[in-house]
This record gives C-alpha cells, sequence and structure tokens, in this order.
C-alpha cells in the first residue's frame, strides 16, 4: 500500500498547499467534518511550489476503528 499514486484531485490540492501536506482520506465527509484519525489512508509532503513530492506515508492507524459515514 505505500506505492500510492497521487489521483488527479490530489495534485489538484497540492497546488492549493505549497509547502504542506496532501492526504487520502476514505469515506466521505462534509468540509464542516472533522476526519477522524483512522480514516486518513495516508499523506503525501507538498514542495513550495505545489507539487507532491517524495514516497506516499502510511497512517498507521488507518482503519482501525469505524467512523459514520456522511451522506452528501
Amino acid at each position: 500500500m505505500n506505492e500510492q499514486v497521487p489521483l488527479p484531485a490530489e495534485i489538484e490540492e497540492a497546488r492549493k498547499h505549497p509547502g504542506g501536506w496532501v492526504y487520502r482520506i476514505a469515506g466521505v465527509f462534509r468540509d464542516s467534518d472533522p476526519i477522524p484519525a483512522e480514516a486518513v489512508v495516508g499523506a503525501w509532503q507538498v514542495d513550495e511550489s505545489g507539487k507532491i513530492f517524495g514516497k506516499f506515508r502510511c497512517n498507521p492507524n488507518y482503519g482501525n476503528a469505524s467512523w459514520p459515514f456522511s451522506e452528501s
């Protein structure tokens, strides 16, 4: 699972957050919903120009609990 390839939406999100991180989230959440740590599959680091770099970092706590799914 450590060989994750960023999806187009994740690449676009990286452009909005130079110098930050982009997270892959499992489930469906509204923007106002808190995201439980167990729903974070992992993340990529974003360079200062807004491009993803380095390897995907898996969240060791992903899936260790259940969470309610939001209805859109």
